[in-house]
This record gives C-alpha cells, structure tokens and sequence, in this order.
C-alpha cells in the first residue's frame, strides 16, 4: 500500500523571472509565473495534497481553488527544511514531494513516475543542473535550492547514507528560466502558459522567439 503524498510547490510572484525581462515586461512575467503555478496545480491536482509555499506578496490568482497556501518570510530553504522538519515531528506519515513552480510542461505521468520510482530520496534534475522535483521518504534530508542545485542534493544525501533515485523525463526537466526556454512551450506545451504566449503574440513571431 503507497503512502499518502503531500505535494509542496514553492512559489514567489514578486519579481518572478527577472531573466525574461528582455522579451517579457514586469506584469507580463507576473503573468506568465501565474500560468506556469496553475499549469502544475492541474497536473497535481488529485495526487495529493497540495501546499503553495510562498511569500506573504503572494495574490492568490489561482485558477485552481482548494490549495493549501502557507506564507514564510524564510529564504527557500529554511522555508521547504521547516516544513520537512515539521513532517518529522509528526512521525513522518508521507510522502513529501516537492515541486518547482516553472514546469509548464509537467505531466501527471510525471508526478506519478517520481511517486513511483525507488530511493530514500528521489530527484528530478532540470537542464541545467537545478533541481525541479525532489521526492523525500527519509526525514534526515535537506534542501540546497540555489544556483547548480542538483550536485549539491547528490552530496547532501551521500553524506547522509540516503538511497537515491533519480527520475527524468522531457517535461520534468524542462523549468522556463531564459527566453530561449520559451519555443519549448510553443512547441510542446498545451495549458495556459501556452495560451498565454500565444496571445502575447509570440506565435506569429512579433517577439523573435521562433
């Protein structure tokens, strides 16, 4: 029998993706980090309970009602470690997964292959090197979320005897950071942060980005 799964999903609005700000202005970003949020909210939606974890700026413009939301003025990791911490002192039940805000190609198949796959901890890597899933099933792990995370949650569980797994896909890996990140999702993307390109005209090649 599979343990439940709590579903946790980190999520800042103020000053989301500063890296698009050479095709996409400030209220366009904001829109596109709401999209990209909602987008992975349907594709969890039904696996578990859902958590936004984000700071007190956050605006609830959730197209997907029935979402916990917990507000920290923690940095991320301290924010993500305490509630890791705060799944111990439970006696850890479940299932702690954790999923980046910026996968607008993320699957349900996605979350239950990670759910699926075998470790004491289980990473999802990104492209270059972040980190965009982490499955946790031993309360003794830590996040390490900052530039090349991924080498950095490798070491962390070594050191810490953990068993690791490691789940990819093309959906899971692709995070939106850079404006070349975007054909991706004009090519292969289907939810609203698709649409919400298309009518910012990036389809018909106003912007340069195909």
């Amino acid at each position: 029998m599979e343990l439940p799964v709590s579903i946790v999903i980190p999520f800042r609005i103020n000053g989301a993706k500063s890296r698009l700000s050479a095709v996409l202005s400030a209220e366009e970003r904001h829109l596109l980090a709401l999209s990209m949020l909602n987008d992975v909210l349907k594709v969890a939606s039904g696996e578990g309970k859902i958590i936004i974890l984000s700071r007190p700026d956050f605006d609830k413009c959730l197209a997907i009602p029935r979402v916990k939301i917990l507000y920290s003025g923690l940095d991320l990791n301290d924010a993500l470690n305490e509630q890791i911490e705060k799944q111990s002192d439970k006696g850890w039940p479940e299932n702690f997964l954790i999923i980046m805000a910026d996968l607008p190609l993320l699957a349900q198949g996605d979350v239950q292959g990670i759910i699926r796959t075998e470790g004491d901890v289980v990473f999802s890597p990104g492209r270059g090197a972040g980190t965009n899933m982490i499955l946790i099933r031993d309360p003794r792990f830590r996040t390490y979320y900052n530039g090349l995370s991924f080498p950095k949650h490798l070491e962390s569980a070594r050191q810490r005897g953990l068993r690791i797994g490691i789940y990819t896909s093309y959906g899971s890996m692709c995070d939106i950071d850079t404006p070349s990140d975007i054909p991706e999702i004009l090519l292969h993307g289907k939810g609203m942060t698709k649409s919400l390109l298309e009518s910012l005209g990036f389809v018909s090649k106003k912007r340069g980005t195909i």
